[in-house]
């Protein structure tokens, strides 16, 4: 097995979160292209927040 594969965001807090944070930004184009959906409707169509939110 040459890499891993990356998998599409699961929520838009994630989706921000990986281009907003500079570690993780390097990351953010490939898993944004594997994420589901056409080109304009990807970042609509996801939760704006998965699970729950803990205080």
């Amino acid at each position: 097995m040459p890499g891993r594969r990356h998998t599409g965001f699961k929520s838009r807090a994630q989706w921000r979160y990986f281009f907003a944070n500079p570690r993780l930004r390097r990351y953010a184009r490939q898993k944004a292209h594997v994420t589901k959906g056409g080109k304009t409707t990807r970042y609509r169509r996801l939760p704006a927040r998965k699970g729950i939110r803990r205080r």
